[in-house]
């Protein structure tokens, strides 16, 4: 039985070839296209060059990739990250006793909250 990678129509190596043949004419043509854009003016001299843009546009993309890959290896964790999370688990107190301690918590803050409401009413003049 094939696997869902084998039927895939992106993993194809027609698909392959006509998505780069794709690329390839998006690229040409846009760099064809500037042959007849008129009247643009040059800010800086330098971009003013036949295919100027195209260019930096490829620079900009090879340079974030590169970037991209430099995060990667800095923010990269071992494969066992997890496992060893899990281990290092065992010296956290039961989760039964953090849900008791919350619920003190709660109760503690409830009984502060009547108290509270009790002293204002005796200030105001007691109860109606």
């Amino acid at each position: 039985m094939p696997t869902d990678k084998e039927t895939d129509w992106i993993y194809r190596e027609s698909t392959k070839k006509l998505l780069m043949r794709l690329l390839f004419a998006g690229c040409a043509i846009s760099v064809l296209l500037e042959l007849f854009v008129l009247g643009r003016k040059e800010k800086f001299g330098v971009d003013g060059w036949f295919g100027f843009y195209a260019f930096l546009g490829f620079v900009s993309c090879t340079l974030m990739i590169f970037a991209a890959k430099g995060l990667g290896l800095w923010l990269k964790v071992p494969t066992d990250f997890y496992e060893q999370e899990k281990n290092s688990d065992n010296n956290l107190p039961p989760k039964k006793d953090i849900a008791e301690k919350a619920t003190k918590k709660s109760t503690r803050r409830k009984n502060a909250k009547k108290a509270a409401r009790k002293v204002s009413k005796k200030k105001e003049g007691g109860a109606r």
